[in-house]
């Protein structure tokens, strides 16, 4: 089975190292944007080959797009060109809707299954994949309605090898999640870094503070695309979030025991 993943960063070359230590039949193929980028897949062992050419996707059986989301739709439109019809397409972002609009592009939509897998680090980039990414974690696929998943057992078969736990959810559902459980963590992080940072000195800060902050040590531009195509979920996630702060400040202010509601905190993370 040959699969190929255009983008080589942290998701797709731990993708390609995770799917060459299943062994077997199984080829990757890599599509990365620069020739360094070829050069250090293939030195980390995460594609048995690479380039900068689309045109190495052709004959893959299936082809995982693992670009930055404001990547997505050109990678789309130019693969539309280069893949065969029935070849499975699929994708990483985090943000569903949009890119199940973008798939029209493709020879084939019905062959396309929007895909998320819950994985990742603070920091991007090759250099921070790991084969055991996905050990243990969700990956959620977005099919449309009604639409016929038998085509994509294959890959079904293949996520749970890498040890990961397909879900299936509508990509509205994915979306809104995705806005309180991921999107909203990292804009909190960084605007609590931001809040910090000019009346207290990060060095005093022990365990809880590099906690609050690790988040706001990822890429700001790829925090940016997420924002920018997820706006409306992550508006209502922030105005929740601002209804329960402003909750806990007015008490606070008026001198209440709160250890009630810090109870309810506790619990609402299990």
């Amino acid at each position: 089975m040959r699969i190929g993943i255009v983008g080589l960063g942290l998701i797709g070359g731990s993708l390609g190292l995770a799917l060459r230590r299943l062994g077997g039949s199984i080829e990757v193929r890599g599509v990365a944007h620069h020739e360094d980028g070829v050069l250090a897949a293939q030195q980390r062992g995460a594609v048995d080959r690479a380039s900068t050419d689309l045109r190495e996707m052709s004959d893959c059986d299936i082809v995982v797009v693992a670009t930055p989301i404001n990547q997505v739709r050109v990678v789309f439109e130019r693969l539309a060109n280069v893949v065969r019809r029935g070849t499975i397409v699929t994708d990483v972002a985090s943000v569903k809707r949009p890119v199940l609009e973008w798939a029209r592009a493709l020879p084939d939509p019905d062959r396309f299954l929007g895909g998320h897998p819950v994985a990742g680090k603070e920091r991007s980039g090759l250099g921070e994949s790991d084969a055991t990414l996905f050990r243990g974690e969700t990956w959620v696929f977005t099919p449309k309605d009604g639409q016929d998943l038998t085509p994509f057992d294959d890959w079904f078969r293949l996520v749970r090898a890498l040890g990961a736990r397909p879900q299936i959810l509508s990509a509205e559902v994915h979306d809104q999640q995705m806005a309180f459980l991921s999107h909203l963590a990292f804009t909190i992080s960084i605007a609590y870094a931001q809040t910090v940072r000019p009346v207290a000195d990060p060095g005093l800060g022990g365990p809880g503070f590099r906690g609050m902050v690790r988040l706001a040590e990822g890429d700001p531009t790829l925090y940016e695309d997420i924002v920018t195509t997820n706006r409306g979920p992550l508006v209502r996630a922030i105005d929740r979030f601002s209804d329960v702060l402003r909750d806990y400040r007015e008490r606070i202010e008026r001198g209440e025991r709160v250890g009630e509601l810090f109870r309810q905190g506790v619990h609402a993370t299990r």
